[in-house]
């Protein structure tokens, strides 16, 4: 098994306030299109999402992780949350040559705090997955793979999170155009 973990913490400042914010980031139907390398596979409700992490890692090997996860959050408009859950159907380890599947757990926790007429947002972001090895790395130590893997899983995750901040960004005056009615 190759052990798959990387985390980042960010703070950003959103062009909105509190509550305007918090509605924007509380779909994650749509603001998974601003994760790089995450799709939405599922959703069962407005609360309980199934999403996959795919990749190519050193140009050859295929990753896929499926996560799980439960949206929470609060009436204060202060802390949303994505954290993981176990929803059906189970998602069994498979490897293949260069191929590796597995069910996985993505945690995401976002603090909205006012700062005038915008919103400081403490994004923090943490994937973790226990990869059967592909095929063709069963020759490598797993001293070695573990360490590839942690460098690439930090580099990805920060990846993840800085395109999610960009793109979310980006997309706001579009969708705040598309809703003025309802949050006036």
């Amino acid at each position: 098994m190759i052990t798959v973990l990387g985390s980042t913490k960010l703070s950003f400042m959103f062009p909105t306030d509190r509550e305007t914010a918090y509605q924007y980031y509380l779909d994650m139907g749509r603001i998974v299109q601003f994760l790089p390398h995450i799709s939405m596979v599922s959703a069962n409700g407005s609360h309980f999402y199934r999403l996959a992490y795919e990749t190519v890692e050193l140009g050859a090997y295929h990753i896929r992780i499926l996560c799980d996860v439960e949206a929470v959050h609060d009436a204060s408009y202060e802390l949303l949350r994505f954290q993981p859950v176990e929803l059906s159907p189970d998602v069994p380890a498979k490897a293949g040559f260069n191929s590796a599947v597995t069910r996985g757990f993505y945690r995401s926790e976002s603090y909205f705090v006012s700062e005038g007429e915008q919103t400081r947002i403490e994004y923090s972001l943490q994937l973790h997955a226990d990869l059967p090895t592909p095929i063709a790395l069963k020759v490598v130590p797993g001293s070695v793979l573990n360490k590839i893997a942690q460098n690439i899983t930090n580099w990805r995750i920060k990846e993840i999170a800085g395109g999610f901040i960009e793109g979310s960004i980006a997309y706001f005056p579009q969708w705040l155009h598309e809703n003025q009615f309802r949050i006036s």
